[in-house]
């Protein structure tokens, strides 16, 4: 039961961060025209995070499960860090119902819509409302990695007991 619960956490942790990269990876693309830094970031982080299905769901020990956990966790706190104005009430990248952008000249409109369809309207969210998917996934994979984490050391305490006691 134990083995299949440690395979069952292995490929949702695997399918999380494998997720969060994918989206990291299609975020990279605008970055990189934007903010290179940032689109750079993206790429490095994304690929680095599907990458990391393959250490979670053979196990490959304490080590890679640290330096897992450690990454996505500074990849999130980089979030929060950047972005704690919006999850406090900050109004960037939101225009107020029926509010024009600064940069739009009147007249130029995409498709009717008087922000061309970039900007959501109405209040911004606000708390964990404004978390993008990817933070989710990324606090999920944390929390799964950490759960697999202890399960598979708990395991090896086990094996390694019944080990001693099959030598005396």
């Amino acid at each position: 039961m134990k083995d299949r619960q440690v395979l069952a956490i292995s490929f949702v942790a695997a399918a999380t961060t494998v997720i969060a990269g994918i989206l990291h990876l299609m975020m990279a693309p605008m970055s990189l025209s934007h903010e290179f830094e940032e689109g750079i970031l993206f790429l490095v982080g994304g690929a680095l995070q599907v990458f990391w299905a393959v250490p979670v769901i053979k196990q490959w020990g304490r080590i890679w499960q640290i330096i897992g956990i450690v990454g996505t966790l500074v990849f999130t706190i980089l979030w929060f860090a950047t972005h704690t104005h919006s999850l406090f009430g900050g109004t960037t990248g939101h225009v107020p119902e029926g509010a024009l952008p600064v940069n739009v000249p009147h007249g130029e409109f995409a498709e009717g819509n008087a922000t061309g369809g970039h900007f959501p309207r109405g209040p911004p969210p606000r708390g964990i409302a404004s978390m993008p998917q990817i933070e989710f996934f990324q606090i999920a994979f944390i929390g799964l990695y950490i759960t697999l984490s202890i399960m598979l050391s708990k395991k090896k305490k086990m094996a390694d007991k019944a080990q001693i006691g099959n030598k005396k």
